[in-house]
């Protein structure tokens, strides 16, 4: 099996000169095109488990024996506020829903001094995203407190073998928010620096079960996420 990252990778992932760069397609985020991932919401309201419609993966059991009706699933969502922040070229988040300190992430770069196939720029256009993650235990709800629109990258609910090539930006107007269901490739969420820091409310499985891929580790590369969007609403 490959080894998780652990927490004090997620917030200092040293990123090697020669890495390859894949640009992520950048596409508005409609429920059409988000049918495979999720779905967007105008309320964190939307989606809980009161409603039937957050959903809890139920624990999975071990042998032959069926799992007792309504059990299995009971402990429900965790939820708190989502913190996202530039500091100089680094992108964090902190996610103040999970209750260790395996919250805090470094999410990505805006510039790689030592690598010659990124252009250098002091304007940030994009970020470069180095990880991954699911997790198989429930969904997960993101719903900007400003209302301000944000970026998501998410790829299908396929399994451990995720490429690059599963993955797309998704663009969140204003006013929105977004669901993805249990397995869908993520990470937190993107914003341009001139809309930081951003505080969003968020909402997942209690249990937080995560399931990383290391894309520098795994396909000596990272992913490229465009911060604007010029295609007309």
């Amino acid at each position: 099996k490959m080894s998780g990252i652990s927490k004090e990778k997620y917030l200092n992932r040293i990123i090697p000169p020669d890495v390859k760069v894949k640009d992520i397609p950048l596409i508005k985020a409609t429920n059409e095109s988000l049918k495979d991932v999720g779905f967007l919401i105008t309320s964190p309201d939307d989606v809980t488990v009161e409603n039937g419609k957050f959903d809890i993966v139920p624990w999975p059991t071990k042998g032959w024996r069926a799992l007792d009706p309504e059990t299995g699933n009971e402990g429900g969502t965790t939820e708190g506020s989502m913190d996202i922040y530039w500091e100089g070229d680094r992108l964090y988040a902190k996610n103040h829903a999970i209750a260790t300190d395996s919250n805090h992430y470094l999410l990505g770069y805006a510039n790689l001094s030592n690598n010659s196939n990124i252009s250098k720029s002091s304007d940030i256009s994009s970020v470069l995203i180095w990880s991954s993650d699911y997790h198989p235990d429930g969904g997960q709800l993101f719903f900007p407190t400003n209302n301000k629109p944000f970026i998501s990258t998410l790829a299908p609910p396929i399994g451990d073998d995720i490429t690059p090539d599963h993955f797309t930006a998704f663009y969140v107007s204003e006013g929105y928010g977004l669901y993805i269901y249990p397995g869908v490739w993520h990470n937190s969420v993107y914003v341009h620096p001139s809309h930081c820091p951003v505080s969003l409310f968020g909402r997942q499985g209690r249990i937080h079960a995560r399931i990383s891929v290391d894309w520098v580790e795994e396909f000596n590369t990272i992913l490229r996420i465009p911060l604007t969007f010029d295609l007309k609403e």
